[in-house]
């Protein structure tokens, strides 16, 4: 969730949720127009599109989860043998390939569970998941990410035989007008505001800006972010003693049942 207490002069005017200067570079990427900045080829997109089939959908009721629609057309439920053999190389598949098939490989996880390891096996037990199973698994679970996206787009170019970088910016995402423009932008440094003797409250989650005004002591800050309800996490505040807790620790987190946002 991204908060952080900084010691800045007392002072300091920075205006509150703006980003700080000093964390934006002001001089801006010449981006490629030819792919959007994104740095993949026209048919790299093309399947990146497929893959989840953005513009044509077809939504239909997930057999495996009550409640649930997917769109039936999208490449990433349609997975070919191909595709899936991509993904074994790739070790994307852990569910299918890291899981013990065997005495000799139960035995291999018993051990590493009782070392205190995780339940995975160090390797791959041998098994080639079929297409179907796959397809069946991305349905019945989280399924894909956009590493396996990536994974079947790279494949399935180098099988066809096409390129995955943009021929304009060999895959940089840009396209800078002149070496002076692109100097500019690669030799500036970030830098922190001002040390002092104030305490201010900062977000993380952008580049960063400050969330509260300079006090002189721990103990005014916290009460004002109490008074004043100062986001912890999203609509959760907390109280001036657990404020002061957590900035003197140097860890600002948010509890929720047994999950724990820092």
């Amino acid at each position: 969730m991204g908060r952080e207490l900084k010691r800045v002069p007392m002072d300091f005017r920075w205006p509150i949720d703006k980003l700080w200067c000093g964390y934006v570079n002001p001089h801006k990427v010449h981006e490629c127009q030819l792919c959007a900045g994104t740095g993949h080829s026209e048919d790299y997109q093309k399947l990146h599109d497929s893959w989840y089939s953005f513009g044509k959908e077809e939504w239909v009721s997930n057999p495996f989860r009550d409640g649930c629609s997917y769109n039936r057309l999208a490449w990433c439920h349609n997975l070919d043998e191909k595709d899936v053999a991509a993904l074994v190389k790739s070790n994307r598949l852990f569910d299918f390939t890291r899981v013990p098939i065997n005495k000799e490989q139960k035995n291999i996880v018993e051990q590493k569970l009782k070392d205190g390891g995780n339940s995975w096996l160090p390797f791959n037990n041998g098994y080639i998941p079929t297409p179907q199973e796959v397809n069946e698994w991305s349905l019945k679970s989280m399924g894909h990410d956009a590493i396996n996206a990536w994974v079947c787009i790279k494949a399935r170019l180098k099988r066809e035989g096409k390129k995955t970088a943009c021929e304009n910016c060999k895959g940089t995402g840009e396209d800078w007008q002149s070496k002076k423009a692109k100097d500019l932008y690669k030799r500036w440094k970030s830098y922190d505001p001002p040390i002092g003797d104030g305490y201010q409250i900062w977000t993380t989650t952008s580049e960063g800006s400050p969330m509260t005004p300079v006090f002189p002591t721990l103990e005014e800050l916290c009460l004002y972010c109490e008074e004043e309800g100062v986001s912890v996490f999203g609509h959760s505040t907390a109280t001036k003693e657990k404020w002061f807790s957590m900035l003197s620790d140097g860890f600002v987190m948010h509890q929720e049942g047994s999950a724990i946002f820092i």
